[in-house]
C-alpha cells in the first residue's frame, strides 16, 4: 500500500491546516493556563485552532474533499481470520470518526474557554471548558495510535503523504475548494480579530490571572498571619 506517488493525495494546503490545527492543539493542552497565572500561549493556541477549523470545515464543506463526515460512520468491523491486517479498515475509519468528533469539539471547547475567561474564575463555563480539553486530548491520542497502528500494519507511508512527500498541488477540489477556503479563511481571521481586538482576550488573561493569584497571595498572607498570632500565644 505504500507508493512513491501518495504524497500527491494530501495538496500543500491540506498539510498546512492539518498540522497547524494539530501543533495548535497540542501546544493548547500543554501550555500553562489562566488559572496558572499565565495563559496567554494556552488562549492564542486555541483561537488560532479554532481559527484553522474554519478553514479546514469550509474547505471540506464547499470543495467535497475527502474523507467525507458520512464515510467515517461506515465502521468496518475488523476480521481476524485476515490476520493482523484484518485490523486495517476498522482502525482507520476509527481513527477517521475520532478526528471528526476532535475537530468538533475544538469550536465548543474554544467557545467555552473565552467565554469563561470573560466571566471571570468562578464561571462553570471553564470548567465545562476543562471537560471538553480532556477529552479532546483522550481522542487526539486515540485518533493518532489508530491511524499510526493501520500505517504500520499497511506499511503505508503515512509521513510521506501527510508531510515530507513532494505534493503536485496547493489545494484541492478545483474551485469550490478555493472558494471554502477563502470564506474559512475570512470567517477563521473574523473570529481572531474579535477575539483580540473588541473582546480583548488578552486584558482579560491578564485580569484573571491577576485575579487568580491575588487570591492565592491573599490566602498566604493570612496563612502567615495566623501562623504568627498563634506561636505569639505559645
Amino acid at each position: 500500500m505504500s507508493r512513491p506517488d501518495a504524497a500527491a493525495n494530501w495538496a500543500v494546503g491540506k498539510r498546512l491546516v492539518h498540522w497547524g490545527i494539530a501543533a495548535a492543539v497540542v501546544t493548547a493542552l500543554i501550555a500553562p493556563k489562566p488559572e496558572d497565572g499565565e495563559g496567554l500561549v494556552h488562549v492564542a493556541a486555541g483561537a488560532i485552532a479554532l481559527a484553522l477549523v474554519a478553514v479546514r470545515l469550509g474547505w471540506r464543506m464547499a470543495g467535497g474533499v475527502r474523507p467525507f463526515f458520512r464515510d467515517a460512520f461506515k465502521i468496518k468491523l475488523p476480521t481476524p481470520s485476515r490476520g493482523p491486517r484484518g485490523f486495517a479498515p476498522f482502525l482507520i475509519q476509527t481513527g477517521r470518526l475520532m478526528g471528526f468528533v476532535f475537530l468538533a469539539l475544538i469550536p465548543i471547547a474554544a467557545a467555552l474557554g473565552l467565554s469563561g475567561v470573560g466571566q471571570g474564575e468562578d464561571s462553570p463555563l471553564l470548567e465545562a471548558h476543562e471537560v471538553f480539553g480532556t477529552t479532546i486530548m483522550i481522542l487526539t491520542i486515540a485518533h493518532a495510535l489508530a491511524i499510526v497502528a493501520f500505517a504500520v500494519l499497511m506499511k503505508y507511508d503515512l509521513i510521506g503523504v501527510t508531510l515530507t512527500g513532494s505534493a503536485r498541488s496547493i489545494g484541492e477540489g478545483g474551485a469550490r475548494g478555493w472558494v471554502g477556503i477563502g470564506a474559512g479563511a475570512a470567517v477563521g481571521l473574523a473570529v481572531l480579530a474579535y477575539v483580540w481586538g473588541p473582546y480583548n482576550v488578552g486584558g482579560k488573561v491578564t485580569s484573571f490571572a491577576e485575579a487568580e493569584y491575588g487570591d492565592a497571595h491573599a490566602v498566604d498572607a493570612r496563612s502567615e498571619h495566623e501562623n504568627a498570632d498563634s506561636e505569639d500565644e505559645h
